[in-house]
């Protein structure tokens, strides 16, 4: 299970990776993340056990000690379309709550209407036993399965009824998802401690 030291190592770290984030305007097409963007400040307990009680279930370790030091960027992603360059399109793809719970119905939505392919997807990867209780989407089409057991915290990528693990951990799932090598997270590791 990840601690809230973790937390703070992967805000550390990837903080200080988009200081210098730079943005590809001529190669590289949809959603990316601007310069010096930050995560938002945690959330106290309250307001968590609040985001519990709309869900109707209990949220995984993992989530809980993951908002109480990060939730969301504060700066919205940069849409990019190399053929367009006059506008750009910016829209929040890392999810801040309590704010964005309707803005991610969609996708909660979708997870459920293909919740045989979730439960496939998730056996693939061991999570054999586990009752899926419901999904909190996190960034994108990307969501934690809330499972039964809440010391597990898996995250499927879900597009319609292509679902996959995307990680089998939800601080595995963000260095994948922000493309950070772990080495990076190691050394940062050895900083902090």
């Amino acid at each position: 299970m990840t601690k809230r030291n973790d937390w703070k190592i992967l805000k550390a770290t990837t903080e200080e990776i988009f200081k210098n984030a730079v943005i590809d305007y001529k190669h590289t097409w949809g959603f990316q993340i601007q310069t010096r963007t930050k995560w938002n400040k945690g959330l106290p307990i309250e307001k968590i056990q609040a985001i519990e009680e709309y869900f109707k279930f209990i949220l995984p370790v993992d989530y809980v000690e993951m908002l109480q030091v990060i939730n969301g960027f504060d700066t919205p992603h940069i849409a990019v379309n190399p053929d367009i360059t006059e506008e750009y399109e910016y829209q929040r793809r890392c999810y801040k709550y309590p704010d964005d719970i309707e803005n991610t119905k969609w996708l909660i939505e979708e997870a459920k209407k293909y919740i045989e392919y979730a439960t496939e997807a998730l056996h693939e990867h061991g999570f054999n036993n586990d009752v899926i209780e419901g999904f909190v989407p996190l960034y994108g089409h990307r969501a934690l399965a809330v499972l039964k057991d809440k010391t597990k915290s898996p995250v499927l990528s879900i597009w319609g009824d292509d679902i996959i693990v995307y990680g089998n951990t939800l601080v595995d799932y963000w260095y994948k998802e922000l493309a950070i090598p772990h080495k990076y997270n190691e050394s940062k590791n050895q900083e902090l401690k």
